[in-house]
């Protein structure tokens, strides 16, 4: 299974649109944390594969992600990540 922000040179089949999102709050003490996006990063990776698996698609193409700092009104603030991409496998040669 691989990610890849970029297209493929070869053909591919869609198998659709994958998508997942996660937050973190952050505590009032935390605010420095607001660029800390890399834990985040990777439990987007791991749903956008665990998506494509059940897609029973060979990979993910043009992921692309979008960070976020959410404030709720006079409550917490909320870093979120936002991930998708497009989950293909690749066509079988015939012999």
């Amino acid at each position: 299974m691989f990610l890849s922000t970029g297209g493929l040179n070869q053909g591919y089949a869609i198998h659709g649109i994958v998508n997942a999102t996660v937050k973190q709050e952050l505590q009032a003490d935390e605010l420095d944390r607001v660029d800390d996006f890399d834990d985040l990063y990777d439990q987007v990776k791991m749903k956008l594969i665990d998506k494509a698996v059940t897609k029973n698609a060979d990979g993910v193409i043009n992921v692309r992600f979008e960070p976020q700092v959410v404030r709720v009104s006079v409550g917490p603030k909320y870093i979120v990540l936002h991930g998708y991409g497009t989950a293909i496998s690749f066509l079988k040669k015939k012999k």
